[in-house]
């Protein structure tokens, strides 16, 4: 009886002290894995924020609200920084195109093409793959 007594007494005192002394040896570990998870939370609230421009520039051209002769910079104030900026050859009145790109739709994502002119004001725009 006293040594069941002692033996559950010694348990206890192991359950109640183990896992501090895991937690101390694995403490990088933990410390790196609560990163990750941070990490995490930013770059989602990244991709929300990135998704929810997007919209607004899809929702802005469906609606009629996107209007030619808008400047660059204004453009890029409303919407963001686009995916990828690239001179536009060959085609006539055209120096520029802007890449904005549905940050949700992984590889068959959709793209808004913004065709801007010599002077840095949108000129046409384009609305390639799924869903146009």
């Amino acid at each position: 009886m006293v040594k069941t007594k002692i033996f559950y007494l010694y348990l206890s005192l192991a359950v109640i002290f183990l896992p501090g002394c895991v937690y101390l040896t694995h403490f990088d570990e933990a410390m790196y894995l609560k990163g990750l998870d941070n990490n995490q939370k930013e770059m989602q609230a990244e991709l929300n924020k990135e998704k929810e421009l997007y919209d607004n520039l899809k929702a802005d051209i469906d609606n009629g609200r996107l209007k030619k002769l808008t400047k660059k910079r204004k453009i890029f104030r409303l919407y963001g920084e686009p995916t990828l900026c690239k001179p536009a050859e060959g085609k006539a009145g055209i120096k520029e195109t802007c890449v904005y790109r549905n940050p949700a739709g992984g590889f068959s994502a959709q793209i808004i093409l913004l065709n801007l002119d010599a002077q840095d004001r949108l000129c046409s725009w384009q609305i390639q793959g799924p869903g146009k």
